[in-house]
């Protein structure tokens, strides 16, 4: 999820920081975890972690919208996911009856625009809301067999749900929204290049249709560097080109900068401090969210 998550909605937590910057092997870590982020110590039930399913057939599942531009009610499509879809989700359990059953909640609007457009209607966006919901995206019974947990994907940035922002380390603190560029990894393989939209409805600015989007074909990744391959080149960014036919003609390098910056909360007002990680992308700086520090609990 993006703009509007960091100040002030709940995400799903997790991940392991050590010795001032991000390790490696992003969001292997149980929950529960004391862990050092630069100089702070945090619970790794505040920091960003995803789960990543991978489906094994053909299959739908509920997407949620909401109007752009005034307010009115939300819409469901069914979204069709190609077997062999990536997905971002968590397993949790669902109260039926007396009985606990397990379910699957699927976060719909981390997906590429490439695959929710497909179903999106005119005049809506994909609500980012309902995925903090055990609403429409749960998957339970029978259907949960169309998912198989996979590793997270390595074209993934550590700690994050995929949203990039343009700026350093004094973006990065300050309180105001992003309103300028961002860059957009999504879990089925695609990235974005998106601007703000801000006559849109809250937290709907950087979920319009991308400048630039294309599918990665290749990912390499030896932290800090992450290279991401793709097919043709792609509008907005100065890629290096490194093959003259085949999928694997252009490369992007994102690479972890390590230092990771805090915005310190108020446990008096029930404010959580905030972490986010920077990134240089092709050498422009980037930064994004990875989570609370628990100061508000």
């Amino acid at each position: 999820m993006r703009t509007g998550i960091k100040w002030g909605l709940t995400l799903l937590f997790g991940g392991l920081i050590l010795g001032g910057g991000e390790t490696a092997q992003a969001q292997t870590e149980v929950p529960g975890s004391l862990v050092k982020v630069g100089n702070y110590t945090a619970s790794t039930d505040y920091l960003n972690l995803s789960q990543y399913y991978q489906t094994t057939r053909t299959t739908k599942v509920t997407a949620q919208f909401r109007p752009t531009y005034h307010l009115g009610k939300t819409i469901q499509r069914q979204l069709t996911l190609p077997k062999g879809t990536t997905v971002a989700g968590y397993l949790t359990t669902q109260k039926k009856g007396s009985h606990l059953k397990q379910a699957l909640l699927i976060y719909t609007s981390r997906l590429s625009y490439h695959l929710l457009k497909t179903v999106q209607p005119k005049g809506y966006t994909v609500d980012p809301v309902a995925d903090t919901d055990a609403t429409p995206t749960v998957i339970t019974g029978q259907h949960l067999s169309a998912f198989t947990r996979v590793h997270c994907p390595k074209y993934m940035i550590a700690y994050s749900h995929g949203d990039m922002y343009l700026g350093g380390a004094a973006a990065a603190i300050s309180p105001a929204e992003p309103t300028q560029s961002s860059i957009r990894i999504t879990p089925d393989g695609y990235i974005e290049l998106l601007t703000y939209d801000a006559h849109t409805q809250a937290n709907l600015g950087f979920y319009q249709k991308p400048y630039t989007q294309a599918k990665i074909t290749l990912t390499d990744f030896h932290d800090p560097y992450r290279d991401l391959y793709f097919a043709h080149d792609l509008k907005g960014f100065d890629l290096q080109r490194v093959n003259t036919t085949g999928n694997v003609q252009y490369k992007l390098t994102i690479t972890n900068q390590h230092q990771p910056q805090h915005i310190r909360g108020n446990s008096l007002k029930n404010i959580a401090g905030t972490f986010d990680s920077l990134y240089l992308v092709n050498g422009i700086p980037y930064y994004t969210f990875i989570g609370f520090d628990g100061a508000s609990n």
